[in-house]
């Protein structure tokens, strides 16, 4: 599961989910001791290629272990894929570790120079820290793959200059120019069900730099989407809250004293007993959330959920295929966010990394794949995507679907589908 606020597309999950958004300026380490095959193409650099021997290509994740520690096995499922059919002839891949950066920066750093200058990894994949070190990663030329939870995968406006991509583009940016509509579904389910063309909602998020502008952004999201919004703020303290009821009376109050005809909570697990609080007190509106997750059919009973990428229940190729691989691994591991996570960042890797085998495997080098990466779409047909680089800086591409929780699985509303309309901060 998910530690607490952060992401905020994550209807986006953890369409959001998920972590304090922060930039780490970081020095140089110094030099990564890299060692490994000899690149030949013309126009290349010659001499030793880190984390690649000119036949294995050496991988590694970072980030929160304890939230969502099944990010591994999507890794694995997609690598081992990879490996047993030759998708590029003559080279495979190794996964060493995921690797708990403990949501702490100073962790991130140490652990990010630890992979690099001792296990000499090409790159990331199953990046899943808000804490990423890009300076350091520019400095040593490492392109890393994720969900994208912090703002290094971002940038004010069109860039092929950063290292970080994610597989559904930046998703907490600190000053955007545009922003997405990640809440066009729920604004036509809420019209849909409650018989209204302006629904009222409140928005609430974590009380710090992340949740609030978190607030301030999906506010105008959802002004844009055409609700009418009574709240939008960071309400929640730090951890632990022993109480949350007056955080619950706060929103439950919201529109002039009566309860909002919709609930958007991005405030990660806290949701849980947020939602525990509005239930209890007989709220008979639209709680929605991007904790997506199998463990919590019994606790979000009645809730909406969106998240950036299809319902993993309904059975699609895409779909079908990433359990058959998961299920290669790992038979008993469920399709979770975690394993979203991993699985569609490796898919990004190697989509990349096709690219420039393409010319010859003398070709292969970490700054190549992030060339290649930096102009390139992604997407898995029917599933999530297409994400397109290096638009995908500015802003996430609005693709989502739409589920509820009917207690016993995560029902779809409205199918996987892609939005190209933005609003303006």
């Amino acid at each position: 599961m998910l530690r607490r606020n952060v992401t905020r597309g994550a209807i986006a999950v953890v369409s959001t989910l998920l972590l304090s958004s922060l930039l780490v300026g970081c020095g140089s380490s110094g030099k990564s001791g890299a060692s490994g095959a000899t690149t030949t193409t013309a126009g290349k650099p010659s001499g030793p290629v880190r984390g690649f021997d000119g036949t294995t290509i050496t991988v590694a994740s970072l980030g929160i272990k304890g939230q969502l520690p099944a990010n591994e096995w999507g890794v694995k499922a997609r690598i081992e894929r990879f490996n047993s059919t030759n998708e590029i002839r003559g080279v495979k891949l190794n996964y060493t570790e995921f690797a708990d950066d403990k949501l702490d920066p100073a962790t991130a750093l140490s652990e990010a120079r630890r992979l690099v200058t001792e296990e000499k990894v090409f790159g990331l994949v199953g990046d899943l820290s808000a804490n990423n070190p890009a300076e350091y990663f520019a400095q040593q030329k490492v392109p890393y793959f994720g969900y994208a939870f912090d703002n290094t995968y971002c940038s004010n406006k069109p860039t092929k200059d950063l290292w970080g991509f994610g597989f559904t583009g930046c998703l907490v940016p600190d000053n955007p120019s545009a922003l997405p509509d990640n809440f066009g579904l729920l604004y036509d389910y809420a019209k849909q069900k409650l018989g209204k063309d302006k629904p009222t909602v409140a928005f609430f998020s974590s009380d710090n730099q992340s949740g609030r502008n978190t607030a301030k952004f999906g506010q105008a999201e959802l002004v844009g989407a055409g609700f009418d919004v009574k709240l939008a703020k960071g309400i929640l303290p730090p951890p632990p809250i022993s109480d949350y009821t007056p955080y619950a009376q706060q929103v439950l109050t919201a529109d002039g004293g009566k309860a909002p005809d919709v609930i958007v909570c991005f405030a990660a697990v806290d949701c849980i007993p947020m939602y525990k609080q509005v239930v209890a007190n007989h709220y008979q509106g639209i709680f929605f959330h991007t904790l997506w997750s199998d463990a919590l059919i019994k606790a979000m009973n009645g809730s909406v959920v969106g998240v950036q990428w299809a319902n993993p229940t309904d059975s699609s190729p895409a779909v079908d295929q990433m359990k058959a691989d998961l299920k290669a691994v790992n038979p008993d591991q469920a399709v979770d966010i975690g394993v979203i996570a991993g699985y569609f960042s490796t898919s990004m890797f190697i989509d990349a990394l096709k690219i420039v085998a393409k010319k010859g495997k003398g070709a292969i080098t970490p700054q190549a794949v992030r060339d290649a990466a930096s102009t390139m779409t992604f997407k898995l047909e029917g599933l999530v995507g297409p994400t397109t680089y290096p638009a995908a800086t500015v802003k996430s591409p609005g693709c989502s679907s739409l589920m509820i929780d009917d207690g016993t699985q995560w029902k779809t509303i409205t199918p996987f589908t892609c939005s190209s309309r933005s609003f303006t901060p």
